[in-house]
């Protein structure tokens, strides 16, 4: 059995139009690339908010450190009361609260530098996401937008006619 191919236009110009009106209605709703670009403004002022919490983070452990040394130090000067024990205890403790409040202030500062490549990073996606839906946006449109005119044409209808 051999199967003959016509085209399809041939066959329905009618149902080529229904066909064209159906593609159409694919195109994204006109509110989702704003909606969209909103979100991605949204993120990336996130991560400068979160980048700018990083800072004062930094400063205040600054801050941190400048008290537990000036703390350690005034201690020092007490020379008349102090023993050699004393004196290495209190060096230890100092030591180690420095190093506590170092690692505390890496952890943070890591971890907002992470929290805000992951928003930019969702930014950077949904920018993406915007390029593609008006790029497939372009597409159909000039497709479908080119075939209907085709098809009005060769159906002899006029676009009015075909609004009704």
């Amino acid at each position: 059995m051999r199967y003959s191919v016509r085209p399809l236009s041939n066959v329905c110009p009618f149902g080529m139009l229904l066909l064209a009106i159906f593609l159409g209605g694919c195109t994204t709703p006109p509110s989702v690339t704003p909606l969209l670009r909103i979100t991605e403004n949204a993120l990336l002022q996130e991560a400068e908010n979160i980048r700018e919490d990083a800072r004062h983070g930094t400063e205040q452990m600054r801050r941190s450190l400048d008290v537990l040394e000036e703390g350690f130090n005034r201690d020092l000067e007490q020379i008349e009361v102090l023993t050699p024990r004393w004196v290495r205890e209190a060096t230890a403790v100092y030591v180690l609260a420095r190093e506590t409040v170092v690692k505390h202030q890496n952890a943070m500062t890591q971890a907002h530098n992470n929290r805000a490549e992951n928003l930019r990073a969702a930014a950077a996606a949904t920018r993406r996401a915007i390029a593609l839906i008006e790029r497939r946006d372009r597409l159909l449109d000039g497709v479908v937008g080119e075939d209907l005119r085709r098809l009005i044409s060769q159906t002899g209808l006029s676009t009015q006619e075909v609004g009704r």
